[in-house]
């Protein structure tokens, strides 16, 4: 623990007390019997009110960070004295000082100083004997002897008595005072008796013993704890012992160690690691309670460019619950090593960490961790964080709290080098869930991007190339028609192997645009490759006669595409006014691609033909400006639409391409001549603000009252001739509002505008609301209603106009961080202490518009959550965090027309978060969460947390639905985290 890393320094006294000593012979013949006042000493810090220093510029400034003594101005003896060359100079001061031929002694009284070389000794009274060569500095009662050595590196040392034999070079002093700062930390030190010692066994380096030592970094005179250790030897810079070491929480014995031991070293070197654990970690409070000790190793310097250390963590398997769910948080053994290295020359860092868990259930994991940089030149660089466990459902087990749980461990690898007027950049990654066995990766991607190179006057290249490859293995919360296989065995019984159920897309882009004058030359190549590793049941229609179909089981499907587009946009035409641009197009007629395989085609390539598709687009922008009301001058109303218009003859597919892709002739309306029109449509509502300006505009305040945005509309009217009904060619709709009056206000409506495929005149316009997604924040620096008093001329206090980040983002229970390797911490995390009260709600609904006709695979997130997690209080989270995956899981089977459709239920769920200051120094944080599907609340947690000047408390309450709840509290020594007391505790209910 570092606050035992603490020195108690002692004057390293000259060998006589002389003006000059050193290198030559000593003047020979006593001093003057009486010494003239050489100087007033500036009144000690001790002797200020409320222990101010005070301040004074001489010529020593340099010797110390402040002066305690303004030395008088030399006479031309002295600073003849002082300028001699080879001497050591000692120098005293005093109101009186008097120097005792017969008995070789010297006195020095009222304020008297006395410094050697860079060590000075202040004190009321200073007494030296020549003779017995000894040194004794007193204080009257209120005041300090006070001892500076900034060879030591650490503060002033006070006391009320010093003693030193200058032959034995052995001292003694009482009630020493002193600070030192070790991890950027002041700690306090005071020891009631010590004595010190010059041990030639140390190196030269000053020994101290002492009983009855007080050690806080608390610095007020009656501190919130302090420890108290009975005997202690300190070897200054190197190491400390000290038995026993009693905390004291004011004056209340709390903890008690045997002995404490510490390397105090300056820089890195080997050494014990400080172990973590907590009070209750040694005194159990309850039968039920699981002791943990963490970080129990050796740290190895091994040179100036690298280390190492080698630790292990510890978790008792005492009084593990088993329940109908299984063993619950077993206990376990952790083998810890790391290896870091350095190398700034060659602009190189990184690290390995590797660990092996054992649980006391039989379970093991492997984990691995490389993090790397490296710059290779002011072109080239590459960064690398690796990650890897073996069973992430250890991962899981060890979490101590909601977050850590579903957390995932995420891998990255990235190489970047500048080849000219190109840009390379390649790598990839992966990414492990707790408690799953589904590994998602990406891997490799390669990205080539060009400034645009000018191979002519009139002629400029820009090529781009990407390539990707993507795979998501072992997918364990998709669902599938067939969950497993049958077979018999040797013995002809009937035996049964899960299917494995894998996903793999690979793409490659190249686009290679050329500028030719003014005119705009695009060429787009693009493969796409998309592999479904697992049986699925298509229903195939005949492409001319839908009555005649087929039910067939393919053990995987596959879809490989092959495109090239190319178009001319034409010079622009009115820029900056309308935005006139005309283009001519060669498109696909089918939005697929130009050459398509899949399971259907029997792996052969069949193609469609292209046509030309002519466009224009215009884009102005139109507003009107309206007298203000109220707080207001002016309003402005600015409508951005974005109008494009194409068409293209119309075009023929052949029968084997639309097999290919699962459609039927029947009801086919791709070979349309299409005439379109695009509509995309941007408005905003602004208002200046009256009496307000805005220096960093050069003008008056603007404010939004209103954006809103929509999503593009395309209307075919071709298709509308040839269906007698809707002429809409777009599947989806949305649109989102946002205001400055309501700071933190967010809100998107998304619509599916058709039951079936728009390409099918079988498709009905009918519009169905599928997704909304809402956000609102309030607090003391997020206020609508502060914003609306400032607006009408009311006073507002400065901090409910300044944004802040929301507080909920700091709650454990809510973070969901990546990990990657290495020991879960046991440390949680409290609310932002004096930040102000904050509320936040997020509304989200998501619903899959009713499928008519074809196979459907209903996935149930409850189903899978509760098949994947054990603890009830992690089926909860995991179902909450299923809405973020189902929109990506629900296109993952889809490569050809007749695959399944995944079916997710309806889901609606509104949480709300609140933090507030109960008082200044207690914080407090509720949050919940409502379905609306199921009609109940899904979880509550509250989080208490008390600031003290030394300490930090927290306190967090879980509950799940189902009556289970987990309580934990956490206790912890600001200056010194290690020291800490927690509790956790959770209860599970059938």
């Amino acid at each position: 623990m570092s606050p035992w890393c603490l020195t108690i320094l002692v004057l390293a006294a000259s060998p006589s007390l002389l003006l000059a000593q050193g290198g030559g012979r000593p003047p020979t013949g006593p001093p003057r019997p009486v010494a003239r006042d050489t100087g007033a000493l500036v009144p000690r810090r001790d002797m200020l009110p409320n222990g101010a220093r005070p301040d004074s510029t001489t010529s020593d400034s340099a010797a110390a960070p402040q002066q305690l003594v303004q030395w008088a101005q030399p006479d031309s003896v002295m600073a003849a004295l002082l300028a001699k060359q080879g001497y050591t100079i000692t120098r005293y001061q005093g109101a009186t000082v008097v120097f005792d031929a017969n008995g070789r002694t010297l006195k020095v009284d009222g304020e008297g100083a006395v410094q050697h070389e860079q060590t000075l000794l202040v004190a009321d009274s200073i007494r030296y004997n020549d003779a017995a060569k000894r040194v004794r500095a007193m204080s009257v009662p209120g005041d300090s002897v006070i001892l500076r050595d900034p060879d030591q590196g650490t503060s002033d040392i006070r006391a009320d008595s010093l003693t030193y034999d200058i032959g034995t070079k052995h001292g003694t002093g009482t009630n020493i005072r002193t600070s030192s700062a070790q991890g950027g930390q002041q700690w306090y030190v005071t020891g009631g008796h010590v004595g010190f010692t010059a041990d030639s066994t140390t190196n030269g380096h000053p020994v101290s013993y002492g009983m009855g030592a007080s050690i806080t970094s608390d610095s007020m005179p009656e501190p919130d704890y302090h420890f108290q250790v009975k005997e202690f030897k300190m070897i200054s810079k190197s190491l400390m012992v000290a038995r026993p070491a009693v905390l004291y929480i004011q004056d209340i014995p709390v903890f008690w160690l045997p002995f404490v031991f510490q390397d105090m070293r300056s820089g890195r070197h080997s050494g014990i690691l400080p172990p973590r654990f907590g009070l209750s970690d040694i005194i159990r409070t309850g039968s039920g309670y699981r002791r943990t000790i963490e970080n129990v190793g050796y740290y190895f310097a091994l040179n100036d460019y690298m280390d190492a250390q080698f630790s292990l963590d510890w978790r008792s398997s005492n009084g593990a619950e088993t329940n109908q769910f299984g063993v619950s948080d077993p206990g376990w053994l952790r083998y810890n090593a790391q290896w870091h290295y350095r190398w700034l020359n060659r602009f190189l860092s990184g690290g390995v960490q590797a660990s092996y868990t054992d649980l006391s259930d039989g379970s093991t994991d492997f984990a691995l961790s490389w993090q790397h940089s490296q710059q290779f030149s002011q072109r080239s660089q590459l960064s690398a964080s690796v990650n890897y466990e073996s069973n992430t459902t250890v991962r899981q087990q060890q979490a101590f709290n909601v977050a850590q749980a579903l957390a995932t461990i995420y891998s990255s690898l990235n190489f970047q080098q500048q080849l000219g007027p190109l840009s390379l950049s390649i790598g990839g990654n992966r990414r492990q869930f707790s408690g799953r066995s589904e590994v998602d990766e990406t891997l490799p991607t390669l990205t080539v991007t060009s400034k645009p190179i000018n191979l002519a006057s009139w002629l400029v290249w820009s090529p781009n190339l990407s390539v990707s490859n993507t795979e998501q293995l072992h997918l364990d919360q998709l669902g599938s028609q067939f969950g497993f296989r049958y077979q018999r065995n040797a013995l002809g019984a009937l035996d049964s192997t899960k299917v494995e159920q894998n996903t793999r897309t690979t793409t490659l882009s190249f686009d290679t645009p050329l500028r030719i004058g003014n005119f705009q030359w695009q060429n787009s190549f693009r493969v796409s490759d998309n592999l479904v590793n697992f049986p699925q049941l298509f229903h195939l229609q005949n492409v001319r006669d839908t009555s005649i179909h087929i039910d067939r089981v393919y053990a995987q499907s596959y879809l490989t595409t092959v495109d090239w587009t190319t178009g001319i946009n034409l010079p622009s035409i009115s820029q900056g006014k309308w935005n006139l641009t005309p283009s001519v197009q060669i498109v696909n007629v089918d939005p697929g691609g130009y050459w398509v395989r899949s399971q259907l085609t029997g792996g052969k390539f069949v193609h469609q033909q292209k046509r030309l598709q002519y466009g224009l687009s215009i884009s102005p922008t139109f507003f009107g400006l309206f007298p203000g009301f109220g707080p207001f001058s002016r309003i402005r109303h600015s409508i951005t639409p974005s109008l494009s218009f194409t068409y293209s003859p119309a075009a023929s597919v052949s029968d084997e391409y639309l097999a290919a892709l699962g459609k039927t002739r029947a009801t086919y309306l791709g070979a349309l001549a299409q005439e379109q029109l695009t509509l995309h449509l941007n408005q905003t509502i602004e208002a200046k603000v009256r009496g307000a300006s805005d220096t960093a505009q050069g003008g008056a305040k603007k404010i939004k009252l209103l954006s809103i945005d929509v999503s593009p509309l395309t209307y075919d009217f071709e298709r509308a001739r040839a269906t007698h009904g809707s002429g809409f060619a777009t599947s989806n709709f949305s649109y989102s509002l946002r205001s400055d009056l309501l700071p933190g206000f967010d809100l998107t409506v998304g619509y599916s505008l058709f039951q079936g495929d728009p390409l099918s005149d079988t498709a009905q316009f009918k519009p169905f609301r599928q997704t909304i997604s809402a956000q609102f924040s309030i607090g003391r620096n997020q206020n609508p209603f502060a914003t609306l008093t400032r607006l009408f001329g009311g006073a507002v206090t400065p901090d409910s106009l300044t944004a802040t980040e929301p507080l909920g983002a700091s709650n454990p229970l809510m973070q969901q961080p990546n990990i990657a390797g290495g020991a879960a911490s046991q440390t949680p995390i409290g609310v932002t202490p004096n930040a102000g009260w904050q509320a936040t709600f997020n509304f989200s609904s998501s619903r899959q518009r009713p499928i008519v006709g074809g196979e459907q695979v209903v996935v149930d997130p409850e189903q899978l959550c509760r098949a994947q997690y054990v603890d009830p209080i992690l089926i909860d989270r995991c179902i909450q965090q299923q809405q973020g995956q189902e929109q990506q899981n629900a296109g993952i089977p889809t490569t050809v027309g007749g695959a399944p459709i995944i079916r997710f239920p309806a889901r609606s769920t509104l949480r709300a978060n609140l933090t507030f200051n109960l008082t200044p120094r207690w914080a407090m944080q509720w949050g919940t969460g409502y379905d609306f599907e199921a009609n109940k609340f899904s979880d509550h947690y509250v989080t208490l947390q008390r600031e003290f000047r030394s300490w930090r408390a927290t306190f967090a309450f879980t509950s799940a639905p189902n009556g289970n709840f987990a309580f934990n509290f956490f206790i912890a020594l600001k200056a010194e985290p290690d020291l800490k007391f927690n509790y956790d505790r959770r209860t599970y209910r059938p």
